[in-house]
């Protein structure tokens, strides 16, 4: 658990304490802050299965602790309205996330609809707050993830589903970032397996996107020394922790650095095809799998060719196409599937909408490790998702 001190530490955004480091921190906090009421948002079940509920409740005797966990896997507008709701009559000095990446991701986004007075949609894009607002700063959630996935605790993102529009949309502001994150691996180890290889993959997925985004390595001079590191991690401790046989801790610390990658160097083409998924596959299979074919596409740029034989270390091959086969290879051993169509669900028609809904995000395209034209994207997002399929 401490063997990444410099690279967690370095990130600005968040104050992370990992490990036995975190309930520790957490106690400073108190005592800084001495809370009277706190708002936690939490899944149904999860927090009470990991014990991170009861822990949280020992340890804030002095407050005033409210629970909200009629939270979906997939929330949606509606359920954030519900828990500005329940902030609006709660009037929290804190607000707490415990749980995984909607979680998290609801309750970022919740906070912020309710400091703001304003709907939740108004926030959907880029800097919606920050860019009329600038230099203003919100009250943040505090984050317990129990899940080694999203790596939400530190990001600016926010996925929320749009039922009208039948898609995940995006919130991106670094006024929602959390100043806080307490990171205890012992509350992930009582994820289904499932769970733990579609977050897994969803870490892995961020770590990879992020480091084959050569075109934004100016961005931030640590990210791709935690990419690096992130993903040796993974490819260590997720079979082992498939298995139960630990990796636990290390899986945590690999999808923090995931988020922290992804913080300065955004996500590419796999997300992007991903988004409208919901429902139909976990969201970190879907990327995980549809990853190998958009790394294909991007190896056209002769920079990302070059990066990719930095991996060939961990995913062994002596050119490019050869360390994307082994990646493939150790996704077949941790028992992701092949292809799309072994998914239910995952049919041509959602194929060809996916490829035109997702030729319609200009900015995702044109910043894509090999950049893709508006106007050959259909062409170019359907190849590729016809060979995942």
């Amino acid at each position: 658990m401490n063997s990444f001190p410099a690279l967690i530490n370095s990130y600005s955004d968040t104050h992370v304490a990992m490990g036995d480091d975190a309930w520790p921190a957490f106690h400073q906090l108190l005592a800084r802050d001495k809370p009277r009421v706190i708002a936690v948002f939490t899944g149904k079940h999860s927090a009470d299965v990991s014990g991170a509920w009861q822990d949280l409740c020992s340890h804030c005797r002095n407050s005033r602790v409210q629970r909200f966990s009629a939270i979906n896997p997939e929330p949606d507008l509606e359920c954030v309205r519900h828990m500005r709701v329940f902030l609006q009559q709660q009037k929290p000095d804190w607000v707490i996330a415990i749980g995984g990446g909607s979680v998290m991701d609801a309750a970022k986004a919740a906070y912020l609809s309710y400091q703001t007075r304003q709907p939740t949609r108004v926030f959907f894009g880029a800097n919606r707050f920050s860019a009329s607002n600038a230099g203003k700063r919100l009250k943040t959630v505090i984050c317990f993830p129990t899940t080694s996935g999203t790596g939400s605790e530190v990001t600016p993102y926010a996925n929320i589903v749009d039922t009208e529009a039948g898609v995940k949309k995006l919130i991106s502001d670094p006024v929602i970032i959390p100043d806080y994150a307490f990171c205890v691996p012992a509350y992930t180890k009582s994820m289904p397996e499932n769970v733990v290889r579609a977050t897994g993959c969803d870490a892995l997925a961020h770590l990879l996107e992020g480091f084959l985004n050569v075109g934004a390595d100016n961005n931030d001079r640590y990210a791709n020394r935690r990419a690096i590191a992130g993903i040796k991690l993974v490819s260590d401790a997720l079979p082992k922790a498939l298995r139960r046989r630990g990796g636990f801790g290390k899986m945590a610390v690999a999808a923090t650095l995931g988020g922290m990658v992804i913080r300065h160097k955004s996500t590419g083409l796999p997300h992007l095809c991903s988004f409208s998924w919901y429902g139909r596959i976990d969201h970190g299979l879907a990327a995980i799998m549809l990853l190998p074919h958009c790394w294909e596409y991007y190896l056209g740029n002769p920079t990302v060719a070059e990066r990719t034989m930095l991996l060939r270390d961990i995913f062994p091959g002596d050119t490019p196409m050869a360390v994307i086969s082994s990646f493939r290879e150790f996704l077949t051993a941790c028992g992701v599937p092949q292809a799309l169509r072994d998914i239910p669900g995952i049919t041509p028609a959602l194929l060809d909408q996916t490829a035109r809904s997702a030729g319609e995000n200009r900015m995702k395209l044109e910043l894509a490790p090999r950049p893709v034209s508006p106007d050959d994207s259909y062409a170019v997002l359907m190849d590729i998702l016809t060979r995942a399929y």
